[in-house]
């Protein structure tokens, strides 16, 4: 319905053409202003009334009923009208008074407060919302030092009723610590400090908080408001992290450095110093060498951090546990806690396809802290990249053994002992020290293979391996040159200790008697000595066919003894 109006520009006149004394009032009004007979008819209004009367005209349907009720009433209304407009509605706060026949309307643009109080609850209800859904808590202390505020959720596991009018140190494990209480009654702002608060349970827990002071007018300060943030999970998600990178890092530094070695004791060496610097322990390995029943005997093959206390007698130990308590265990779970009096212990076996090849442990002070999970883990990959590298530096030594040794009986081939010879002959010549040969024959060796096969020929020459090896010492080379012949170098002996070693080889022929064709043809021995001294140079070729033209010289003569060669020719220089 439209509005009938007689809009004024502050000199309408009243009814009967008298003027008002509202007019006016109307026309300096800084708002929307009006004045309705009591038919309802716009008497006067000026130009920002329109829209407000055409909104009341809008809601009653008719101004007649409007003015009726208020000049018929005799008494004042307030009311709130928004009228919709282009960029904004507009609120205005109204008063609808009686004037005699007439109504007084005069309203005032509210809109700024209105809408800073709907923003204001808006505000708040947000705030409300999030505090209570958040993982954060909202905290507020006084002047006193104590809670006066705690979102309702609570913190910590404390409800907010248990934490109202309480010290802060109630987070604290031990009362009055001021590292605790001293963000909660900060005198400047802080912002996102990391603290370990105790739970309600008892638990740490890792807190962020941010802060402000808060102040009187008169700028005493009268507490503290914040917010506080339960981080554990995420930091110790991140200590995993970092203790998996760290993990992997010192993983994949033992690895290179058991990459970049090819000789065994360097390449133990290598792993247990870079394993005892990582995790701040005493770190030793064991090689497995298989005994004759084919269980692994653990030999030790390099040591980092100190010797290993000799109590913890770790060998033993670890293969009766193991074996005995948990025969299949693979990983961590075959890591095995020893203890002692001297130190306290963490041993891993090493294995390559299911076979225990080696072990290594980690060793410490007795009164030393738990190993942790980490540390746990560490060794469990490292024994596990070990058991991968014992069992290449087995098959390189294999490979070597293969290369260098008699494939019958075990000893040097002929290659291996010349290239050998030379290294040992070179010493000499740098020392100055005799060495000497001792060039060994059997003697009645076809009748082995004649009467009795080849199949005991074989085994009488692994009885003579045996025998040589036990006439001489771990620093002597013992070869099979081939055939029946055998050679001995002595490292440091003169003509004297040579001959002995002849006499003492000669006397064991009665071991070779299980081996003999017969009786009449027992297996026995001639022997070639050759000095070898550095003052009278000669080559390897050279004192091996000095060697063997001395023991050629007892096979002539009957066989079963020694002969003594003639020394080395002074003009007979070395070959390199």
């Amino acid at each position: 319905m439209g509005v009938n109006a007689r809009e004024s520009s502050g000199n309408a006149r009243g009814g009967a053409g008298r003027a008002s004394p509202y007019d006016a009032l109307i026309a300096d009004w800084p708002g929307p202003a009006a004045r309705l007979a009591a038919d309802g008819a716009v008497v006067a209004a000026n130009s920002a009334a329109r829209p407000m009367l055409a909104e009341f005209a809008a809601r009653t349907g008719d101004l007649a009923a409007l003015a009726a009720e208020i000049s018929g009433g005799g008494a004042s209304r307030l009311d709130t009208v928004v009228v919709p407009g282009a960029a904004a509605p507009t609120t205005l706060d109204v008063s609808l008074v009686p004037a005699g026949e007439h109504v007084l309307i005069l309203a005032r643009d509210v809109s700024l407060a209105a809408n800073m109080r709907n923003a204001l609850a808006d505000s708040r209800k947000r705030y409300k919302d999030i505090v209570e859904i958040s993982s954060d808590f909202a905290w507020e202390t006084d002047a006193d030092g104590v809670f006066a505020f705690v979102s309702p959720q609570g913190a910590l596991g404390w409800r907010a009723d248990d934490l109202l009018g309480r010290k802060p140190d109630v987070f604290a494990h031990t009362e009055g610590d001021d590292s605790i209480v001293e963000p909660f009654l900060t005198r400047q702002p802080i912002e996102q400090t990391e603290l370990w608060l105790r739970r309600a349970d008892g638990t740490d827990a890792c807190v962020q908080i941010s802060a402000l002071p808060l102040h009187a007018a008169d700028g005493r300060w009268r507490g503290a408001r914040g917010l506080a943030r339960d981080v554990t999970d995420a930091r110790e998600r991140e200590a995993e992290l970092a203790e998996a990178r760290n993990r992997e890092r010192l993983i994949a530094h033992v690895v290179r450095a058991v990459r970049d070695e090819v000789e065994a004791g360097a390449l133990l060496k290598a792993a247990a110093t870079e394993t005892a610097r990582a995790l701040g322990a005493g770190c030793a390995i064991w090689r497995a060498v298989d005994d004759i029943d084919g269980r692994p005997e653990f030999v030790l093959g390099a040591v980092f951090g100190g010797a290993v206390p000799a109590d913890l007698d770790i060998e033993r130990r670890f293969e009766a546990k193991l074996r005995l308590d948990r025969p299949e265990a693979e990983g961590a779970d075959a890591l095995v806690e020893l203890r002692a009096k001297g130190g306290r212990a963490l041993v891993a076996p090493t294995a390559f396809r299911r076979k225990i090849n080696g072990l290594v442990a980690l060793f410490r002070d007795p009164f030393a802290e738990d190993w942790t999970d980490g540390e746990r883990d560490v060794l469990a990959e490292i024994a596990a990249q070990l058991g991968i590298a014992h069992a290449q530096l087995d098959h390189i030594e294999a490979l070597d053994r293969q290369a260098s040794t008699d494939a019958l009986t075990g000893l040097l081939n002929r290659r291996r002992f010349v290239a050998e010879l030379e290294l040992r002959l070179a010493g000499c010549r740098r020392t100055g020290e005799l060495g000497a040969l001792v060039y060994v024959d059997l003697d009645n060796f076809k009748a082995v293979n004649d009467i009795l096969g080849h199949q005991a020929g074989d085994l009488a020459l692994k009885q003579v391996a045996r025998v040589l090896r036990k006439a001489t010492r771990a620093t002597d080379l013992v070869a099979r040159l081939g055939g029946d012949e055998f050679a001995l170098w002595l490292d440091r002996t003169d003509l004297e200790g040579a001959i002995a070693k002849a006499k003492h080889i000669l006397d064991l022929r009665s071991e070779l008697l299980g081996v003999s064709a017969s009786p009449e043809k027992p297996l026995g021995f001639s022997a070639g000595v050759a000095l070898h001294d550095p003052a009278r140079p000669e080559t390897v070729d050279d004192l091996l066919v000095r060697g063997d033209g001395a023991m050629y010289e007892v096979k002539r003569k009957g066989k079963g003894t020694y002969a003594v060669a003639l020394d080395a020719a002074p003009s007979s220089p070395p070959r390199h």
